[in-house]
């Protein structure tokens, strides 16, 4: 007989156990605690994972991030991301892995349900569960002023320069996002709903990453926040906007401010994933389209550093009408993936 239920803190070690044997031996959340803990332990102790156990110990595990746990006013517009999803290959329990995302549904209200990075053989299974499957799209912009040197481009490649000085870029602190309207900045027919304060625990309460959030504002819309990280390979860097919540159009006259960034930061460039952000938004700040099939290969890890190009794939459920959008730190995808062993 197998039981599902949500991890307790004593079962947090055996379950870190099950992902370095079954999973990936030396997994960043096998062998961190306070990764685990600040991504998956929830308010009243017990952790963000369901488990299926029987008397042979754990034999599947699905994780998951609650968009609401960073802002708990966001119940009513909670997004459940899945995480980590992995079953035994020798449970001998059928169908144990779709239990387990069964069970999911009554952990808690939710909106939509969501997973950020899917396999790329797995799409056909996601809609054959009810699933809208969808890839975001890497968008780059190059500081003019830098020579490229993480940016492998093809001979005939010729990116666009930074368009846009309608908009002005204020850096928030903790106390001046606590200090703004606590509703959510997202508009109302947007999934998964962000408010200030999710930017602030999300990111600016990061105990590993060092992110910066960003007030964007124009007198031609309503502006919003925007999220990003330096990454470094070899002390040359990259700007990774990793989040954006409030009205699209407030994108696309941000080239120059953040042509103004790259050169403050010495970056080379800056990079956006999305999906679900209006059409030729983006590219009217002067950013270009990565093909990831292409020639100009503009890498996205950089933990380890591999100077490859990449494809993120997103699958959504949802019961209402609306807009779904998706940026690199929804999900688990804008976590660490090295950081040194803890007990």
């Amino acid at each position: 007989m197998v039981e599902i239920r949500r991890c307790e803190p004593a079962e947090v070690g055996e379950l870190m156990q099950f992902l370095e044997r079954h999973w990936q031996a030396g997994h960043v959340l096998a062998t961190h605690r306070e990764l685990m803990d600040w991504q998956h332990r929830a308010a009243d102790g017990r952790y963000n994972y369901l488990v299926a156990r029987s008397k042979g110990g754990i034999q599947a595990v699905l994780g998951y991030i609650p968009s609401a746990r960073f802002d708990p006013r966001l119940v009513d517009r909670n997004v459940l991301w899945l995480a980590l999803w992995k079953v035994r290959s020798d449970s001998g329990v059928p169908g144990l892995g779709l239990r387990l995302l069964s069970a999911l549904a009554g952990t808690e209200a939710h909106a939509a349900t969501a997973v950020n990075g899917i396999n790329l053989a797995h799409p056909p299974m996601y809609r054959a569960l009810g699933y809208q499957v969808g890839e975001l799209a890497q968008h780059v912009l190059v500081n003019p002023g830098r020579r490229q040197t993480l940016i492998s481009a093809a001979p005939d490649w010729q990116p666009r320069q930074p368009a846009g000085d309608e908009t002005s870029w204020t850096e928030l602190g903790p106390a001046d996002l606590e200090a703004l309207p606590a509703e959510p900045v997202s508009a109302p027919e947007v999934l998964p709903a962000k408010t200030p304060i999710y930017f602030r625990e999300r990111f600016l309460r990061h105990p590993f990453y060092r992110y910066r959030v960003f007030r964007l504002r124009s007198t031609a819309n309503a502006g919003g926040l925007l999220a990003l990280r330096i990454a470094e390979h070899e002390g040359r860097r990259a700007l990774r906007i990793v989040d954006f919540a409030g009205d699209d159009a407030v994108l696309g006259s941000s080239g120059a401010a953040l042509e103004r960034l790259m050169q403050s930061t010495d970056a080379e460039y800056a990079d956006l994933w999305s999906l679900g952000v209006a059409g030729g938004v983006i590219e009217a700040s002067g950013f270009t389209r990565i093909d990831p099939a292409g020639a100009t290969v503009v890498p996205n890890y950089f933990e380890p550093f591999d100077s490859r190009n990449a494809r993120i794939l997103c699958a959504f459920k949802r019961p209402t009408a609306g807009r779904f959008q998706a940026f690199r730190a929804d999900g688990d995808q804008d976590r660490p993936n090295r950081l040194g062993d803890s007990p």
